[in-house]
């Protein structure tokens, strides 16, 4: 009868969590700074001062050291991103006679029936790129919460980030009181695991991404490239999207590329190696030190994860597949832990997770 009362739970909670993955990025967003600076909250608490003080404080230092980051660097970010608007339609037009010649060259090589004008080509399938945009705009506009949850987060997840560091303490004595006094122990050193994979993965993951972000951004400064503080804030940004941000970050970078210097090989090569160095750096030092093998997730699985997430939640998917996928992988091993034990099929770990009947007997 628990069991089931319990997996209802959980699956009615995971029913509204899906229900409602439209307007969850504000309220996610406050969850995970309220996680991530508990620790500071309980240093101040520890030292007599009152725990809703404490939230303030540590919430209010927060968010104006974001906003003076922000400010600090907008004037730069501003006048990068006003001349990239003045100089993409240059781009575009100083890389159409190469795409009309790629193109003449692809039609005669492989005989495929191309336009052999990009203007052509272009025409031809104007229909169906204008029919998706207007899809796609209609579809913002019956969900209605593009711009809600724009101005949610910057509003909203403050308020929720404050009232749950606020009543953090309490919010897990509350659940932990939840807890039937067979499972407890099992349960709590689970969510201990968690909780380790979690912070270790957040808390590496913010250090690896700020750190990649300024390798990119130097290093494509030092090809040459026009904009390459913008583009390394966003490498940094979209870091935080295992090997697809890394990529797209890439690709942004080299089509500036072919757009600032055409087809020249050598400065293509350099902006290329900038990456490659970076993401040497990033595997060989960055992940290992500062992440290590907390999370403990196979490449594949991470994919999967991120994809699988994207299909289910959309963009707010994206951004939890990861730690959900972490904190599923310790559940999963616990259990495949309990059924090698019960059957023998491997010695006993002294590490790992006490049965329950032992927890009982002990």
């Amino acid at each position: 009868m628990n069991r089931w009362y319990w997996l209802g739970g959980i699956g009615v909670t995971a029913l509204l969590f899906y229900l409602t993955r439209g307007i969850l990025l504000p309220f996610l967003a406050g969850l995970a700074i309220a996680y991530f600076l508990d620790p500071v909250a309980d240093k101040l608490e520890a030292r007599k001062v009152p725990r809703g003080l404490a939230a303030t404080l540590v919430i209010s230092l927060f968010f104006l050291t974001i906003i003076a980051i922000l400010l600090a660097f907008w004037p730069v970010l501003q006048s990068q991103i006003i001349a990239a608007s003045h100089t993409l339609p240059k781009t575009l037009a100083g890389l159409r006679p190469w795409l009309n010649e790629l193109l003449v060259t692809f039609s005669e090589r492989f005989g495929a029936e191309l336009s052999t004008d990009v203007d052509g080509l272009v025409a031809s399938f104007s229909g169906e790129i204008l029919g998706k945009i207007r899809d796609a705009a209609t579809g913002a506009l019956k969900g209605g919460l593009a711009l809600f949850n724009l101005l949610s987060l910057a509003l909203i997840s403050p308020v929720v980030a404050f009232y749950l560091l606020r009543d953090w303490d309490r919010i897990v004595d509350k659940i932990d009181s939840w807890l039937p006094p067979s499972k407890a122990t099992t349960v709590r050193t689970l969510a201990t695991k968690v909780d380790t994979v979690l912070a270790g993965f957040v808390r590496g993951q913010l250090l690896v991404s700020t750190t990649m972000g300024v390798l990119y951004g130097v290093g494509w400064a030092l090809t040459g490239l026009d904009f390459a503080i913008v583009l390394g804030v966003l490498a940094g940004v979209l870091s935080f999207v295992p090997f697809v941000g890394a990529l797209f970050a890439a690709g942004v970078a080299v089509a500036m590329a072919f757009g600032q210097w055409g087809f020249d090989p050598l400065q293509i090569a350099l902006v290329g190696a900038v990456f490659l160095v970076v993401q040497t750096i990033e595997g060989a030092f960055l992940t290992p030190r500062l992440i290590g093998e907390r999370v403990g997730l196979h490449p594949v699985w991470v994919l999967f994860a991120v994809f699988a997430g994207g299909e289910v939640m959309g963009f707010v998917g994206v951004l939890i597949a990861v730690p959900a996928a972490a904190a599923i992988a310790v559940l999963v091993r616990f259990y495949i832990d309990q059924y090698l034990d019960h059957y023998d099929l491997q010695p006993k770990d002294e590490t790992a997770v006490p049965d329950d009947t032992e927890l009982e007997k002990s």
